[in-house]
C-alpha cells in the first residue's frame, strides 16, 4: 500500500515510516519542523499540512491511506488558536486534498481525552465530555473527518485511533517526567495512588496501527488504544521502581496541595518561559483517574505483543542512558 504519514517527524509518525516500511508499505511523510527525536526518514517532506499548496508536492504519489498524526498537543506554550488551527483548520485542508486526490482511507490518531476525566471507566460508547482545550480540538478534528466520510459514504472508510498517553525512548512527555522524578527527586506521591492511570507504549501502538491496515471498512471505527493491564498510579511507579536507579515516594501529599504547588512552578515557568517538569496541569492529570478501556480492538482480534513492564523497562534503560551522557557533557 502507498501511505501518507502526516507528522512524520513526530515521536509516532516517525516510528510509523520505518516500522511500515519494514512491513513491505511505500511510506511518505510530511511534517512542518525538520528536527526528529529518532532518524528522518528519507521519504519525510517539511512542509505545513495547513496550506495545501504543501501538500500538492506530494501529487506524483497515488496515496491509498492517509495516516493523520499531525497536531499540537504540548501541555506548554500552545494558545487555544494554534490547537484548533493544526488539529481542526490543518485536519480540513488535509481532507479537501484527501478528496482531490481521489483517497479512500483514512486512519487518524485522535485522543481518549475526547472523553474527559469521567468518574468511571470509558470505552467507545461513552459520553463525550472533554474538558480540556487539546481534547475539544482534536473532538473536532474528528468531526471534520466524520463529515469528509459522510460525503461519500459507499467510498470512504475511517479508522480513530485514540490513544492514551503514550511512552517509550525518546519521548520527553509526561512518562518521561515521572520516571525523572523518581530518579532524581523520589520525595512524593500526588494522593495514595489508587486511581487507574491509562498509557500505551509506542510499540503496542504502531502494532495495533499495523493491526487495524485491513480491518479499514465502509463508515467510521473508533478504537480507544490502551495497554493492558489497566494498572493504578502506584503500580505503575512500583514498575518504574523495580529498575535500577529508580526509588518509590516516601510521603503522599494531597492534590489540592500538589496543585497549590503546582501553580508556584507555573509563575516560575512563565517568569524565566522554560516548560518546567512540574506545574499545576501535571500535578491534576497525575492526580486524577485516566480510565480508558479498550476492549473493543481485541475482540476483534488485536493481541498486545510487548508488555508494560518490558517497554517500562527499555523506556527507563534509555533515560539512565541519556542522564549519563548528560553528565559527561557537563
Amino acid at each position: 500500500m502507498i501511505i501518507l504519514i502526516t507528522g512524520s517527524n513526530g515521536f509516532v509518525g516517525s516510528r510509523l515510516m520505518y516500522y511500515l516500511e519494514d512491513k513491505g508499505h511505500q511510506v511518505w511523510g510530511i511534517d512542518k519542523s525538520d528536527e526528529c527525536n529518532i532518524d528522518n526518514h528519507q521519504n519525510t517532506q517539511v512542509g505545513n499540512i495547513r496550506n495545501i499548496e504543501d501538500l500538492r508536492k506530494l501529487n506524483k504519489h497515488e496515496f491509498e491511506l492517509i495516516i493523520h498524526c499531525a497536531a499540537s498537543k504540548h501541555d506548554f506554550g500552545v494558545s487555544r488558536e494554534e490547537y484548533f488551527s493544526d488539529n481542526e483548520y490543518g485536519t480540513q485542508i488535509l481532507m479537501d486534498y484527501a478528496s482531490e486526490r481521489n483517497t479512500k482511507k483514512i486512519i487518524y490518531y485522535s485522543t481518549v481525552s475526547v472523553f474527559g476525566h469521567q468518574d468511571h471507566p470509558c470505552d467507545e460508547t461513552s459520553e463525550y465530555l472533554s474538558n480540556t482545550v487539546y481534547g475539544d480540538s482534536k473532538f473536532v478534528g474528528e468531526k471534520v473527518i466524520w463529515k469528509w466520510q459522510e460525503e461519500k459514504p459507499n467510498e470512504r472508510c475511517v479508522i480513530t485511533l485514540r490513544p492514551s498517553v503514550i511512552y517509550g525512548p525518546h519521548n520527553y512527555a509526561n512518562m518521561y517526567n515521572l520516571i525523572k522524578q523518581m530518579h532524581k527527586f523520589p520525595w512524593f506521591m500526588v494522593g495514595n495512588g489508587s486511581h487507574i492511570k491509562s498509557m500505551i507504549s509506542l510499540e503496542n501502538m504502531v502494532d495495533m496501527t499495523y493491526f487495524v491496515l485491513d480491518k479499514l471498512k465502509l463508515g467510521i471505527q473508533n478504537f480507544n488504544c490502551i495497554d493492558k493491564p489497566y494498572l493504578t498510579v502506584r503500580q505503575l511507579m512500583e514498575t518504574v521502581a523495580s529498575n535500577d536507579g529508580f526509588n518509590m515516594p516516601k510521603i503522599h501529599i494531597p492534590l489540592t496541595f500538589a496543585v497549590f504547588i503546582g501553580k508556584i512552578f507555573d509563575l516560575l515557568g512563565k517568569a524565566i518561559g522554560k516548560d518546567l517538569p512540574i506545574n499545576s496541569n501535571r500535578m491534576k492529570k497525575f492526580g486524577t483517574s485516566t480510565d480508558y478501556r479498550s476492549e473493543k480492538i481485541r475482540e476483534l482480534g488485536y493481541v498486545q505483543q510487548h508488555s508494560i513492564e518490558d517497554e517500562i523497562k527499555r523506556t527507563c534503560e534509555w533515560y539512565m542512558e541519556e542522564n549519563s551522557k548528560g553528565k559527561k557533557n557537563k
